[in-house]
């Protein structure tokens, strides 16, 4: 249902004929529909390399952007698709439905076979909301190892999870002078438990290595009087925003952590 409380229109069959199901995905796909297909399938990709999925039943999602996705019954990821602005084909051949996508650059082209549709879906869904994307600490953290100068110009990594007495530090690095600086990371308010979480690593650094050591809490915001005991212990606060750490995720793509150490 949209904002306006109105029901998108739509179109569901149970168990169609492969004749019905071709007309179906004809119609749907000239309208640049959001269609779903559950049926009995085959699928063969060729392009930057080649694979073969035998029979099984799975679900298939084909966007009015051109995108297509091909969903077994476990996992959250398809295991075969093809991005947007493909050119896609329906067709029968003998007693198969034939649904064809193809790319030009780079040319690939995935092809199902179904011999059986289960049902079939297709609708024109309304959504103009903007996309919030919230991450973890765990996240915030990759996202500062693989860009720690969303923090500080010039700041490298060392180590992170370095383990140390009071337990294991975010990140640990080194600023454009050389000094140690050690992170403590929070996804949302920082507060005195966090100040002092963070006032146990440097000193267990600073007895370790006898290193001129800085103390950075990171995080959206400080809670209401946290400011006053950092001055007072000498420790710093960056703001570092959760969002911003999605935005260097994103563009990271599937980087691995092991690249930046």
């Amino acid at each position: 249902m949209n904002v306006g409380g109105q029901v998108s229109e739509f179109t569901l069959v149970k168990c169609p004929s492969l004749e019905l199901s071709e007309s179906l995905l004809r119609f749907s796909l000239r309208r640049r529909e959001f269609v779903t297909v559950a049926g009995n399938c085959e699928c063969r990709y060729t392009g930057r390399a080649s694979s073969h999925l035998g029979w099984g039943e799975r679900l298939v999602l084909i966007k009015g952007d051109g995108s297509i996705q091909v969903h077994r019954p476990t996992g959250y990821e398809p295991v075969n698709w093809q991005p947007p602005q493909c050119t896609l084909h329906v067709h029968r051949n003998g007693c198969l439905l034939v649904i064809e996508a193809h790319r030009r650059r780079p040319r690939e082209s995935l092809t199902l076979h179904f011999d059986r549709i289960i049902f079939y879906g297709s609708f024109r869904p309304v959504d103009r909301a903007e996309f919030n994307l919230y991450v973890s600490e765990e996240q915030m953290r990759d996202a500062l190892i693989q860009d720690p100068s969303i923090l500080e110009k010039g700041l490298e990594l060392v180590d992170f999870e370095r383990r140390v007495e009071p337990g294991f530090i975010d990140f640990y690095g080194r600023d454009v002078d050389g000094r140690l600086v050690i992170v403590e990371l929070k996804r949302s308010q920082a507060g005195k438990e966090a100040i002092l979480q963070l006032k146990r690593y440097v000193d267990a650094v600073l007895k370790l290595t006898g290193s001129n050591v800085r103390g950075v809490l990171a995080a959206p915001r400080l809670r209401s009087g946290a400011q006053g005991l950092l001055v007072e212990l000498g420790l710093e606060f960056r703001r570092l925003s959760p969002r911003k750490c999605a935005e260097v995720l994103k563009k990271s793509g599937t980087r691995k952590i092991n690249e930046f150490v």
